[in-house]
């Protein structure tokens, strides 16, 4: 049985996502336990760490992609407002709250996917 409030309190919308699988339940879940392995959060994570800034931001972009297919709607606004930030020029200080933002709704919708396994 999926908790969808708890996917909610998390930012998730289930029912949008399920909406985007056809209605395949196995299939979202599917997609969402892959999420878990998908390296781009630990990749953005990398580049921002080193001032690698084209490194983050091709990151952060693919793991706004798929928040957003997978319809993780805070890491979904985290992950853009973090691709905008760095395309405006913000950088280190300026960029942290970005990159906390991210860690901290990315470590949520994980963490609501895992106790859904």
């Amino acid at each position: 049985m999926v908790d969808i409030e708890l996917y909610k309190a998390a930012g998730i919308d289930y029912d949008k996502g399920l909406e985007r699988f056809m209605g395949n339940a196995e299939l979202y879940r599917e997609f969402l336990m892959k999420f878990l392995y998908d390296g781009s959060f630990e990749e953005f994570c990398a580049g921002a760490a080193m001032g690698d800034l084209a490194m983050a931001e091709k990151a952060v972009h693919t793991l706004k992609g798929t928040a957003g297919n997978l319809s993780m709607t805070r890491l979904f606004t985290a992950a853009d407002a973090t691709v905008n930030a760095i395309h405006d020029g913000k950088k280190d200080d300026d960029l942290q709250p970005f990159v906390d933002e991210v860690n901290e709704a990315y470590q949520v919708a994980c963490d609501a996917v895992r106790s859904q396994l």
